[in-house]
């Protein structure tokens, strides 16, 4: 059974335009530089249609550290409802509101899934199938 596909998978698409809810932390930058620097798979970051990161600030950071310009991206609508985000009294709009604001979360506050055929996924699971650059 096919899926409906939930996403636009988008490529080129400038780091400047994307916005963060959540801090960064160096350890998981770094893990994304070596993983840049060997020339390993990366997967594309999710984002909103109002192009706020919902996965992959760490890999957008790492990028800005090494001078890349424009990234792929897989681009939900994120208020459809067969998208949830888990976490510590995390909410849709507690995620939007901190994106919108400037005041970031926590790194690696919130989890984010996606319903697909009446099972939760987390959205790393279908944007790790499309490539960052």
């Amino acid at each position: 059974m096919r899926i409906k596909q939930k996403f636009k998978y988008i490529v080129g698409v400038s780091i400047e335009l994307l916005i963060p809810h959540e801090k960064t932390m160096n350890k998981h930058v770094n893990y994304w530089n070596n993983m840049y620097l060997s020339k390993s798979f990366i997967p594309a970051v999710a984002v909103s249609e109002e192009n706020i990161i919902i996965d992959g600030h760490h890999r957008i950071e790492m990028c800005k550290q090494n001078g890349v310009k424009e990234v792929n991206l897989c681009q939900f609508d994120y208020f459809d409802p067969t998208i949830i985000v888990k976490g510590d009294y995390m909410s849709k709009d507690k995620v939007f509101n901190s994106a919108i604001t400037g005041s970031l979360l926590d790194p690696q506050t919130s989890t984010h899934y996606i319903d697909i055929n009446g099972e939760f996924r987390k959205i790393i699971d279908i944007q790790k199938k499309y490539s960052l650059v």
